[in-house]
């Protein structure tokens, strides 16, 4: 339900007949802006609270995933929805490492579900442009140098580190990376990462999508379902544009990074990965901006009973 006070929706497309399809979704529900120059949508946002952005990913003077990750800058509480009519795999990491977009539409789109998440999405805006400043502070690059540079934290209470692989190379990266700071664990199937989380407290997974050749999409999208405070970063070299925009949409994962395994953006991304964490635990309104999608795919409901009966061992942990 809207509030009476109407949120600010902004489209932009650089095909004028389909802005106005757009519009006509939207009319009369929102404070409605569009434009179909990228330029003058930056130039909106910076003088106007908008509440969400839906962009287009194909425009001639900048990227859909360029112009979310510009906006993401100015006003880091503004919902952003990338869509497209191309999955390609560039816009796909890029909408999730650079505009940590909130979700991805393909076209042509589902009017009914699109403005399902338009007003999930102005809802959320709406609690976060109104929670208090320090409840919503964006994660920074700048401010995500090293992994070394943690949020001091007791050694009785520090989230750990799951790294779920096959390849010990990337468990030994992340150790090096983080040294001292964080604990760090390895899991070389589903079975294992349940049982380390089961017994240790963890705050970040980095993560393959198949180990032991098999998929843990649904493991990774359900766990962000039932505990939003944990950040996942997937590494992987699979390039299936499907899955990753499912990733996105259902799982909310918080970085994509392609091998081969590259210790300085791992060690920056997971650095990044924890303070996110602790701000997610500490802000109920801030872990309702990573609120995902229902998983709708059939092959995927049978794998989805198996994890959802270990998730309910875990709940009513304070952290997982």
């Amino acid at each position: 339900m809207i509030a009476p006070n109407k949120p600010a929706l902004l489209l932009v497309d650089d095909e004028e007949r389909i802005l106005r399809s757009l519009a006509m979704l939207f009319r009369g529900q929102y404070q409605l802006h569009t434009t179909t120059d990228a330029r003058e949508a930056l130039a909106i946002v910076e003088r106007t609270q908008i509440h969400v952005i839906v962009s287009d990913q194909k425009m001639p003077i900048m990227r859909g995933a360029d112009l979310l990750r510009e906006v993401k800058e100015r006003s880091p509480n503004t919902m952003r929805i990338l869509l497209t009519g191309y999955s390609e795999l560039d816009a796909i990491v890029a909408s999730v490492n650079e505009g940590e977009i909130f979700r991805y539409v393909n076209k042509p789109w589902d009017a009914a579900e699109l403005r399902t998440t338009v007003d999930q999405a102005a809802q959320i805006a709406a609690a976060l442009f109104t929670a208090p400043a320090a409840e919503t502070a964006p994660i920074t690059a700048a401010r995500a140098v090293t992994a070394v540079e943690m949020v001091p934290v007791s050694p009785a209470s520090a989230e750990g580190i799951l790294v779920i692989e096959d390849d010990a190379e990337v468990f030994r990266a992340v150790q090096d990376l983080v040294g001292a700071a964080q604990p760090v664990y390895w899991a070389r199937s589903l079975e294992q990462a349940f049982d380390h989380l089961e017994h240790h407290p963890v705050g970040v997974i980095v993560s393959e999508l198949v180990v032991q050749r098999e998929s843990l999409t649904t493991a990774l999208k359900l766990l962000k379902a039932q505990y939003p405070e944990v950040v996942t970063i997937v590494m992987t070299p699979f390039q299936d544009t499907g899955v990753l925009i499912n990733l996105i949409n259902q799982g909310q994962i918080y970085r994509l990074l392609p091998k081969p395994l590259r210790p300085g953006p791992l060690g920056m991304n997971i650095a990044s990965a924890l303070r996110h964490h602790r701000m997610l635990k500490a802000s109920p309104k801030l872990r309702e901006r990573h609120v995902v999608e229902k998983i709708r795919q059939p092959e995927e409901l049978s794998v989805a009973t198996r994890v959802m009966g270990f998730l309910g061992r875990l709940r009513g942990r304070a952290t997982v």
